[in-house]
């Protein structure tokens, strides 16, 4: 077969296919740019600027940063799940050893704060409740020794009905006498 022949039967295929003279023209041009670009594609290197002291400078950030969250997940597991103490003072050597949990901790075991024995501290760390009105509630407290109810709170000034339904969930009222269990 030789090209004459070739070229004759590659015309009466393209008119089999009753195309345009304007499509064949931008048929044939878009096959041009696809094998130029495929071409290049061969010749042309990739490079990567890989820079080591910027594959540093990452590591060193992400390393800091998976510290710090690390950090604050373990102060919130201490904050959340406290430790049990032991104290063999309380013991005789027929008795079961004595499990304490400081206050701090039986706030942190409950979730909930006792209005009657909290600190300003642990009253701040209350959603609404600042230095004032931790100050507030526990001048209150003093002067009327303790609180019976925890609606009785709304008799601190500045504390209202929708406040007190916000903290109400993170608050109890225990007797400062009990001993934890």
């Amino acid at each position: 077969m030789n090209f004459n022949n070739l070229k004759r039967r590659t015309f009466f295929w393209i008119e089999k296919l009753q195309i345009s003279k304007n499509e064949r023209i931008a048929f044939t041009v878009l096959l041009v740019v696809l094998a130029v670009i495929f071409s290049l594609s061969l010749f042309v290197q990739k490079t990567y600027n890989f820079s080591q002291e910027r594959y540093n400078e990452i590591t060193a950030e992400f390393e800091k940063r998976s510290a710090l969250i690390k950090q604050q997940e373990k102060e919130q597991e201490q904050k959340y799940n406290p430790t049990l103490t032991v104290t063999d003072s309380q013991t005789t050597d027929n008795e079961e050893p004595v499990v304490q949990l400081e206050q701090e901790e039986v706030k942190a075991s409950t979730g909930k704060i006792n209005i009657n024995t909290a600190t300003s501290a642990d009253l701040q760390s209350l959603k609404g409740i600042g230095e004032v009105y931790a100050r507030r509630i526990i001048e209150y407290r003093v002067q009327n020794g303790g609180f019976d109810s925890i609606d009785e709170l709304v008799n601190v000034k500045g504390i209202g009905e929708k406040r007190l339904e916000n903290i109400r969930p993170y608050i109890t009222l225990e007797d400062s006498t009990k001993t934890p269990h």
